[in-house]
């Protein structure tokens, strides 16, 4: 569980350096960056419950 817990703060970590590298060249990129991110992130969630809801028999 640990683990778990740590590799969802490493990406969250990860994912805003990203961002902020981003927006030290060019902060309308960052946006971009940023959103295509979240957009990829909500994503893959969505796919997690579905397949959490398909284990369950739901």
């Amino acid at each position: 569980m640990k683990l778990v817990i740590l590799s969802w703060l490493a990406g969250l970590f990860g994912f805003g350096l990203l961002v902020a590298g981003v927006a030290m060249l060019h902060v309308p990129a960052a946006f971009i960056v940023a959103g295509v991110g979240l957009l990829a992130w909500a994503r893959l969630a969505d796919k997690a419950a579905a397949a959490a809801a398909m284990a369950k028999g739901g």
